[in-house]
């Protein structure tokens, strides 16, 4: 299977999963709007979500490497994307990796992100995990056949979101 083919199944299981741990929450998917010359979309993110009070802003990603580049996420900081949603009160704009090759989830506040790549980064490594330097969240997940269970709860947790508040990840 090819990476594009990867990351579109990714973003199916993802819809599966959130909808299995927010049952009866709002979950929209946008479409992608590849304008012209350019192959990729031009939204924001792939997916709103609203539970919790929280607008979720989730840009879904697959690598099979131990590092997604990047220039694999032109949603962080081109105009419109995740870096002009970030500080609004009660909005979560995230990146979430799905690292196949180590059966790993990860998710990262959007302004997590664009703090890794002002530090000079050109991607998020699954090694930064080990770095207290950065927020990075393991999120649990079981390993199936070829995807993962992943439990999207976490994010909710007491100690995720004081921890990203510290950090103003959100407001």
């Amino acid at each position: 299977m090819s990476s594009s083919v990867y990351g579109k199944k990714f973003e199916q299981k993802f819809k599966t999963d959130w909808r299995k741990c927010f049952p009866g929450t709002f979950l929209f998917r946008l479409s992608d709007q590849v304008s012209g010359y350019k192959t990729t979309s031009q939204n924001p993110c792939d997916f709103l979500a609203m539970n919790n009070g929280y607008l979720w802003m989730l840009e879904c990603k697959e690598t099979n490497e131990g590092t997604i580049n990047f220039a694999k996420i032109p949603q962080l900081d081109r105009t419109e994307g995740l870096k002009d949603f970030i500080g609004i009160k009660d909005v979560q704009p995230y990146i979430i990796v799905w690292f196949r090759k180590f059966d790993k989830v990860i998710a990262v506040p959007a302004a997590e992100a664009l703090r890794i790549k002002k530090d000079g980064h050109a991607s998020i490594s699954l090694k930064m995990l080990n770095d207290k330097s950065y927020y990075i969240i393991e999120l649990p997940s079981v390993k199936l056949r070829t995807f993962l269970d992943t439990d999207y709860t976490y994010l909710l947790k007491e100690e995720v979101l004081n921890e990203c508040k510290i950090r103003k990840c959100f407001n």
